[in-house]
């Protein structure tokens, strides 16, 4: 049990969440806020987690882990209550040291509550339809409650970036609107008594880039981040993550913070916040520069050959980009859209620049139910900012039973569905603590009748994706597979995002360790 009630600091802990306002904030009047946390920590260089989506962040700041290990994401949490024995939310973790104490959330998101929050922790939940109806529910609650710890999610900003668009003057002048309702919130701490006690805080849990978000852009990734109260010291700088919320909230209530742990919790209370805490802040490891010395492209059949590797009949398609579209195994034939480019030092031989520019469509490449497995390489080097595509049967914008597999500069990404739009499922996998530059290989191994996806980056078991059981029932081909986009053909053109390829193999079989090591010796590769 985490109870260690000698040590507690503070009697409540308040956050208010705010959707959307990335660092905004800094570029409108906020003169509650402003008056709130004058004396107090503020910051608009904290951090939100990748991808920059709510599900992801609210999951990272409650739970206290990076959005890869919760794994929680927007439909996720919108059709499933939350529990894990490994990562408890705070709200969790509080009930376990302190009984008795009075838990409560006021969500204008509803999937929070329940998808975030577990159900069974005896925390009382409000939803609400709006900011103000939120600041009244969260009001009344604090004089009727005095609650220890309150959270609260706003999400007038993230409706009105979406709507005018992520820094311009209507998302700003909502901001304005919010701020008063945050001085509303605190005003109503201090009228119930709470104020000396109280650790306030306020957060927000992404940004935005035009009129979306999801990707790495500054306007995404920077956010606003401030805290009062009587250990906190005056500053108006510090570093800290979205998912550092959950060790800030132990040390308010006197509980043990684990070791950071990259694959596990990973909350941190992070240096020159709080007056009594110098424990040093643990940056999370950068990739290393993926330096590949290119290679002669050895013909399909020669002693060095791909087909020397692995039998021909497993060899499904095998395009090496060498200043064509050619499939050397005579299997498929593709038609360019557009204007497909080709250089001369890729990883064997030539690659590919695909994307804003044009793209490649078969219609002889088909998957059925039958397993395969997708391997690529990827320049890192100038990758996009926000999601583009380098093959798939499906278009990102519509349903449609497929798959699709892109990447940013940060992150890979896999997109897959049957013909019931419900089912759709996006992973959003960062890379970053891996490879920071050069060329990345990229396998995603379709386990068909196991209904599990694997992925593996410069020849390495990265992580694993499991499916609902009706996937394998069906087929993969809603569309003619496409290289270079998704298959409408229309993101990487709408994000004029260019996309450098080399060596674009799939084989009619799942991955293995073994077959992975297998290609690793034909590219020459030490993992």
């Amino acid at each position: 049990m985490n109870r260690n009630t000698s040590a507690r600091r503070y009697r409540h802990v308040v956050i208010v969440g705010i959707d959307g306002m990335g660092s905004f904030c800094q570029n409108t009047e906020t003169p509650c806020m402003d008056a709130i946390f004058q004396n107090g920590a503020k910051t608009t260089d904290a951090q939100s987690m990748f991808p920059t989506i709510s599900a992801q962040n609210w999951g990272a700041m409650l739970l206290g882990a990076a959005p890869e290990i919760h794994g929680l994401t927007n439909g996720g949490i919108s059709q499933t209550r939350y529990h894990s024995d490994d990562l408890p939310s705070i709200f969790a973790t509080v009930r376990e040291a302190y009984p008795d104490a009075v838990l409560c959330s006021v969500s204008n998101w509803a999937p929070i509550n329940g998808g975030i929050i577990e159900d069974d922790r005896g925390v009382e939940m409000q939803e609400t339809k709006s900011g103000e109806e939120t600041t009244d529910k969260a009001v009344t609650c604090i004089k009727a409650r005095r609650p220890d710890l309150l959270f609260i999610h706003i999400d007038d900003p993230d409706e009105a970036g979406h709507h005018f668009g992520y820094g311009t003057e209507g998302h700003l002048q909502c901001i304005t609107r919010v701020d008063a309702m945050v001085g509303r919130i605190f005003d109503a701490c201090r009228d119930a008594g709470m104020l000396n006690d109280t650790l306030f805080l306020s957060i927000t849990d992404h940004g935005g880039f035009k009129r979306g978000h999801g990707g790495y852009t500054d306007g995404e990734k920077y956010i606003f981040f401030a805290l009062r109260g009587k250990t906190v010291c005056k500053t108006k700088g510090f570093f800290a993550l979205t998912r550092d919320v959950n060790a800030i909230v132990r040390y308010a209530f006197g509980l043990e913070i684990p070791a950071k742990n990259d694959d596990g919790y990973s909350s941190q209370v992070p240096q020159g916040v709080f007056c009594d805490w110098d424990r040093p802040y643990l940056r999370d490891p950068e990739g290393v520069r993926s330096e590949i010395t290119p290679q002669p492209q050895p013909d399909l059949h020669s002693e060095k050959g791909l087909a020397a590797f692995f039998p021909e009949e497993q060899i499904k398609l095998a395009v090496f980009f060498e200043y064509d579209a050619a499939d050397a195994t005579g299997n498929a034939r593709f038609r360019e859209e557009g204007n497909v480019k080709f250089y001369g030092d890729g990883v064997h031989g030539a690659y590919a620049e695909f994307g804003a520019t044009g793209c490649l469509c078969s219609d002889d490449v088909r998957f059925g139910k039958d397993d395969f497995t997708v391997c690529a390489w990827l320049k890192v080097d100038g990758a996009p900012v926000s999601e583009a595509y380098y093959c798939g049967t499906k278009t990102m914008t519509d349903s449609g039973a497929g798959f699709a597999l892109g990447f940013t500069k940060v992150a890979t990404w896999l997109g897959v569905e049957t013909p019931d739009p419900a089912s759709y499922q996006e992973h959003i996998t960062p890379y970053f603590r891996d490879v920071s530059g050069g060329w990345m290989h990229v396998v995603f191994a379709f386990h068909r009748q196991e209904n599990t996806i694997v992925l593996f980056q410069n020849f390495k078991y990265k992580r694993t994706f499991t499916l609902p059981a009706y996937f394998a029932a069906e087929p993969m081909d809603a569309l003619p597979f496409t290289v270079g986009d998704e298959a409408s053909h229309k993101i990487n053109t709408g994000n004029d995002a260019l996309v450098c390829m080399d060596d674009l193999l799939i084989f009619n079989k799942a991955f293995t360790p073994d077959d992975l090591q297998t290609l690793a010796a034909y590219y020459q590769f030490e993992p």
